[in-house]
């Protein structure tokens, strides 16, 4: 069985601000270990994303905003 739950960042640093300092090293390892602040979004070629979205039967209008909008973003500028 697995249950989700959703959990707020203060939550979270509330939380460990209660744990002893060995719990935090063990959750810093794991962090380590799975590599999680290492991974980077992988963004996928803008002309296959707007593809996806036009399979969808999305309006042109739309297509056209959400483009703009992509090109314009943090994630599809060129660094």
């Amino acid at each position: 069985m697995q249950i989700a739950v959703d959990i707020s960042l203060p939550h979270i640093l509330n939380l460990i601000s209660q744990m002893n300092l060995n719990e935090i090293e063990e959750i810093k390892n794991k962090i380590v270990e799975k590599e999680l602040y290492f991974k980077k979004f992988k963004k996928d070629d803008l002309t296959h994303v707007m593809s996806d979205f036009k399979k969808e039967n999305y309006s042109d209008e739309f297509l056209k905003d959400l483009e703009n909008g992509l090109k314009k973003s943090s994630v599809y500028h060129a660094h």
